[in-house]
């Protein structure tokens, strides 16, 4: 069971959801409401990670319902989304998740990602502000910090750029084995736009 699923399931157990949409899902099966609530809460408590994609999809939806202000449920149908090759539906997903919680890492990370993506690799000034913010929130979030003082260099700011990557790496620990390849890229920017890094060269986390 692969990370996500664990997450979507926990959240389903969670949020206790005791039924499905009184409207049907496409690729469910075509059944009595009452019926198809009792099999899924089954399914729920006792193989979670049992649920199709659309069962799946289908709790999230009602938990946004059950618990408006919560921002997981819209992150999860993000993922669900991006995973499904649909990354213009997750972005607004993502979205969702924001406006519910601005702060919200896990979605500030996604949307950034997804809208890098959306533009073909360039980390566009939305993404860069999206990436610092998810790193000023939370510094464990490195690969964010990078990707956000590469939109920096990407965008002109040699100075902005190399600020952010000198203070990523001064707040790694002694022995991250990041901090070899971040002087690499420090040095880099420090030549000018020609020698900056691209944003696949950021160290993974």
């Amino acid at each position: 069971m692969n990370r996500l699923n664990i997450a979507v399931a926990g959240l389903c157990v969670a949020v206790a959801v005791a039924g499905y949409l009184a409207v049907g899902k496409p690729g469910m099966p075509d059944e009595p409401m009452e019926k198809r609530q009792e099999s899924l809460a089954q399914k729920i408590a006792t193989a979670p990670e049992t649920l199709t994609p659309a069962e799946t999809l289908s709790r999230l939806e009602l938990a946004t319902q059950k618990r408006p202000n919560d921002p997981q449920p819209h992150f999860f149908i993000g993922e669900m989304l991006r995973a499904e090759g649909r990354p213009e539906d997750a972005a607004r997903a993502y979205q969702s998740a924001l406006r519910r919680d601005e702060d919200f890492v896990p979605a500030l990370v996604a949307l950034a990602d997804t809208v890098v993506a959306l533009s073909g690799g360039g980390v566009s000034p939305q993404a860069t502000r999206l990436y610092g913010r998810a790193y000023e929130l939370d510094q464990t979030q490195v690969r964010a910090g990078m990707w956000a003082a590469m939109g920096a260099a990407q965008a002109g700011d040699q100075d902005k750029a190399e600020q952010a990557m000198r203070y990523i790496y001064n707040h790694l620990a002694e022995d991250d084995p990041r901090r070899e390849r971040f002087r690499g890229m420090i040095e880099a920017i420090g030549q000018g736009d020609e020698a900056a890094p691209s944003p696949e060269a950021a160290p993974t986390e």
